[in-house]
């Protein structure tokens, strides 16, 4: 079955309430670890995040970093003071990955994730990699408050209790602590005499609403408790908000259904009762203590400081309110893909005073990412092996098209699938499509499709440490897999083994931010040669009028064109090595006119380069139509041919495509040649049928009523 892999749920609309601003609060969006000034700070992956009486904002930071940042504020969100100083990050605690209690620095952490802070100022943290909750006290003295570093399941006395990934974290009134066990699918509890329980969850991800351990969460990755005692759950995995209540009873929160949630992570609750959720795939939104919800903030993914919906995002996580006096209208949150700690305040809320955002453009890091051959998923890694598909191909039917948005790697089942760079997993869920055609997984700046995640064809999990494998029923002899998770905080070297090949019989690599991804042919890969330039078929180019109809109509062999005109050219690209019968789509495309004798026409001194498929932009089916004529697409299951048929008069640059036509009429009437531009990543260039005789007429003179 064909999916929209990046399909969008409807989300609530804006409406009339107070009116979020965002800002850049800390970080410049370049990826790194760096104590600095605000505007020049840098941060690796920050993930949770809390605020201290005072108004210093703890960040935990993960990826290269494995620290606690504190970000110093001279200046209170809310508090009209000034002190005439400067923020500033610093680092309170860790800075290598390890499990170690200490001072400040000696401290060692392995992927941070959810914090939270007490009325003393003692801040706690999900200690994802180490399966433990950890405690900083406000001189920075770390200790282990719970779990054992050993990835399992076990309630009793804090320090032999053991967690899976835990990555929520919360305080209740009465000092109480709440995790979220992640891939215990478990809300447990650290009381105040030292003891671990369980509130609710049970031995396998689910969504079962019920009492305590009767209920089901699937990957829950954010808690937090309301004035009344409630317990908040963020269950990403299912897309849902849940409620525990004093008994421990489960139930979903009904104000977020049908709405819809994606992946929801971080959670924020008002004294009034106001939930704020974090979605990863790009927004924040609010559920009001007196019902209905509203997309607070962001859309699609990317960057941009702004106004409500205007406003964008990259895999937003934590969030906390920005201190008593400001809530609920300053929230803090942590805007992990682009590296930055953003502020979501009312405009009434930001103090004057504070430094404008500093001029930062979060993006993948092309040069870095190219510094070194990419390789192939799929041994041997310098390959060469058979290139199936290529980026910006089109996929999908009538009103679900999309692009393809990588290459595709032609292999037999059950082969194993490598990582091609060194990465870490950031999201608690990285995988997707357990068990279906499209399959994925992400780690680091790679997405690996139709493959099977962590596993052999027999179900054989390659590394449990990383992978969380889940089974119908656990004591069976055979037991049945019925999923897996690839942990938050995982790192794969190059080469070490991240699924097989599943029965789609080829290893689809996206390059990049997931919906931006780069064409990865573009990175040297190892060994890949093209040599043999794109086809542009008999009779390939067509023009049709602006509406869309054909212009047929010829006169001593030539089209006659008039007015505005569209291009449509059905061409294809070959690589070496590949079967005859193996199109793929061409990198760059445009068209040119020249005279009769072969000269460029005026204004066609260089051909109109207008599409280039360098990389995708957010996606859209809309998108794909700017760019492929109808009939287009891939065929299904070996039925029909593939056939790309581009509209080469519309532009695609950077991701994003525009309508635009050929105006004929800047070209005085008469003969002249249209030209084709088709041309692959290695710059080789379609010679064969790639001109079209055309004749350009008068435009019709309208016509004039008889006295």
């Amino acid at each position: 079955m064909w999916r929209w892999y990046w399909h969008e749920p409807p989300r609530p609309p804006l409406d009339a309430q107070w009116i979020a601003t965002v800002r850049v609060l800390a970080g410049d969006g370049v990826p790194g670890v760096r104590d600095d000034e605000v505007e020049a700070a840098r941060f690796s992956d920050p993930f949770g995040v809390a605020v201290g009486a005072d108004g210093t904002v703890y960040v935990a930071d993960a990826g290269e970093a494995q620290r606690i940042r504190a970000i110093t504020r001279d200046v209170r969100v809310g508090s009209g003071g000034d002190s005439g100083g400067k923020s500033r990050v610093l680092t309170l605690a860790g800075g290598v990955q390890g499990f170690a209690d200490g001072l400040g620095t000696a401290a060692r952490f392995n992927t941070p994730s959810g914090l939270a802070i007490d009325a003393r100022g003692v801040l706690y943290v999900a200690d994802t990699g180490n399966n433990a909750i950890r405690r900083i006290t406000p001189d920075g003295q770390v200790t282990t408050l719970a779990g054992d570093g050993i990835a399992g399941y076990r309630d009793g006395p804090a320090r032999l209790a053991r967690f899976n990934g835990p990555i929520g974290v919360a305080v209740d009134a009465n000092g109480r602590v709440i995790v979220a066990d992640t891939y215990n699918d478990r809300i447990r509890a650290i009381e105040t005499d030292g003891t671990v329980r369980t509130i609710a969850g049970g031995a396998s991800p689910g969504v079962v609403d019920g009492p305590g351990e009767q209920a089901r969460f699937h990957t829950p990755s954010g808690v937090a408790v309301d004035a009344s005692g409630r317990i908040h759950v963020a269950d990403t995995g299912n897309g849902l908000l849940r409620i525990i209540d004093g008994t421990g009873a489960v139930t979903t929160d009904s104000w977020f259904f049908p709405e819809g949630l994606v992946r929801p992570i971080g959670l924020a609750i008002s004294a009034a009762g106001d939930v704020y959720v974090t979605d990863d795939r790009g927004w924040i939104v609010e559920r009001s203590a007196h019902g209905g919800t509203r997309t607070l903030a962001g859309s699609t993914p990317g960057f941009r400081d702004d106004v409500g919906s205007d406003a964008r995002f990259r895999g937003p996580t934590g969030l906390a309110f920005a201190g008593t006096d400001c809530a609920p209208a300053c929230l803090i949150v942590a805007d992990s893909g682009n590296a930055l700690v953003r502020l979501v305040a009312a405009r009434s809320r930001i103090d004057r005073r504070l430094p404008p955002s500093p001029r930062v453009a979060p993006h993948f890091d092309i040069d870095r990412f190219a510094s070194q051959p990419l390789l192939w998923p799929v041994a041997p890694l310098d390959g060469p092996h058979e290139i199936a598909g290529t980026l910006g191909e089109a996929r999908g039917g009538i009103g679900s098209e999309r692009f393809h948005a990588g290459i595709d790697v032609r292999m037999d089942e059950g082969v194993l699938v490598y990582a091609v760079r060194n990465g870490i997993v950031t999201s608690p869920i990285s995988n997707s499509d357990f068990g279906e055609l499209g399959e994925s997984i992400r780690v680091g700046p790679i997405t690996y499709v139709h493959v099977r995640a962590g596993r052999a064809a027999d179900g054989f999990v390659y590394d449990p440490a990383r992978f969380v494998a889940t089974y119908e029923d656990p004591a069976a002899p055979r037991p049945k897999m019925i999923g897996i998770r690839v942990k938050r905080g995982a790192r794969f070297n190059t080469g070490d083994i991240v699924g097989s090949v599943n029965r789609f019989n080829h290893v689809h690599m996206n390059v990049g931010w997931p919906g931006e991804e780069l064409n990865a042919l573009r990175f040297d890969l190892a060994q890949f040669e093209d040599t043999v330039p794109p086809t542009i078929a008999r009779g390939g180019i067509r023009v049709y009028d602006a509406d869309g109809q054909p212009l047929a109509q010829r006169a001593r062999g030539r089209v006659l064109l008039s007015g505005r005109v569209q291009v449509v050219v059905d061409a294809w690209d070959q690589v070496d090595g590949n079967k005859p019968n193996r199109r793929l789509g061409p990198y760059d495309l445009g068209y040119q006119v020249l005279t009769a004798a072969g000269d460029p026409a005026p204004g066609f001194d260089a051909v109109r380069h207008t599409m280039r498929f360098d990389r995708l932009g957010a996606p859209s089916p809309h998108t794909v139509r700017l760019v492929y004529a109808p009939g287009s697409g891939i065929p299904f299951f070996r039925r029909g041919r593939t056939r790309f048929l581009f509209i080469v008069t519309n532009t695609f640059r950077d991701g994003v495509a525009t309508q635009q036509f050929w105006d004929t009429s800047s070209l005085p009437a008469g003969d002249y040649i249209l030209r084709a531009w088709v041309a692959d990543i290695r710059g080789n260039t379609a010679v064969a049928n790639r001109d079209l005789p055309i004749t350009i007429t008068p435009p019709l003179a309208p016509a004039i009523a008889s006295p």
